[in-house]
């Protein structure tokens, strides 16, 4: 067998770190318009998305301002702390304030909501060591740009919400633009993953009587009794692209808004 076809057919657990966090990178968050080019894991490698020149660090980056928002909202919900005053990012790897929210109380959904922030805290973390000094800084972020999420638990479900549905229909939409099989093996297990958390915050909306969450967009399906699980009319799950994404987080802004009021930080920061 040559060496390229015993790579094709690893299983996803012998996939070596480099090759799982360039997996996350080229897959992360909605970067749908990013096309993956050449498949070797030579040093030299240079991979972009077609037409625009965007590096492998300018999509991990993207990557990076996102998680550093999911991190950053389970973060202050579960502790009152941002990642910084946690220990979790330096001053120097900041380079605006995350504002708004405040610490809820979850009672029953206690266990659920430290699972996702040990989550998140992770992706930030692993994407951290990845870039090195090339790692974009934390932007400054507005935790109260939807104007809910921290009065209760069902309010804390509400946005939760938000961030899990946008982030499965981000990476579902970058998912059918992968070449490679390892990365695609990656790509789905990250999916997941996701799916995972959107199901169970959808489940906990449906059964608190949750049903009050706006629809973002025309692709998005809010839970309710009638749907529990976010797909469309043949009970497929729904893609976003990455402009799909950045106008959601940027509150309908090209450049910034939303979440984050100075923009993302990094080459891929507007729609």
């Amino acid at each position: 067998m040559k060496q390229n076809e015993q790579e094709n057919n690893l299983p996803t657990s012998t996939i070596n770190r480099r090759s799982f966090v360039r997996g996350v990178g080229f897959t992360g968050l909605g970067l749908a318009g990013a096309a993956l080019v050449g498949s070797q894991f030579g040093a030299k490698e240079q991979t972009v998305s077609a037409a625009s020149g965007v590096s492998d660090g300018d999509i991990l980056n993207f990557a990076l301002n996102l998680e550093f928002l999911e991190a950053e909202f389970y973060s202050v919900s579960t502790y009152g702390a941002t990642l910084e005053k946690r220990g979790i990012i330096k001053s120097n790897q900041i380079s605006g304030p995350t504002t708004g929210g405040k610490m809820v109380t979850f009672h029953d959904l206690a266990f659920m909501a430290g699972t996702l922030r040990q989550d998140e805290q992770a992706h930030v973390e692993l994407l951290l060591s990845a870039l090195g000094s090339g790692a974009v800084k934390k932007p400054a972020i507005n935790l109260n740009a939807l104007g809910f999420g921290f009065s209760g638990v069902n309010d804390w479900l509400r946005l939760a919400r938000v961030f899990e549905d946008v982030g499965v229909s981000a990476y579902l939409g970058a998912a059918p633009l992968i070449t490679s099989k390892e990365y695609l093996a990656v790509a789905g297990a990250i999916l997941s993953t996701e799916a995972q958390h959107a199901g169970a915050i959808r489940y906990n909306c449906v059964t608190r009587g949750v049903v009050n969450t706006p629809k973002l967009d025309s692709k998005d399906v809010p839970p309710n009794s009638a749907h529990l699980f976010n797909v469309d009319g043949n009970a497929l799950s729904i893609p976003r692209t990455t402009s799909q994404v950045l106008n959601l987080v940027y509150g309908g802004g090209k450049c910034s808004g939303g979440f984050y009021p100075d923009g993302m930080n990094g080459n891929i920061a507007c729609r």
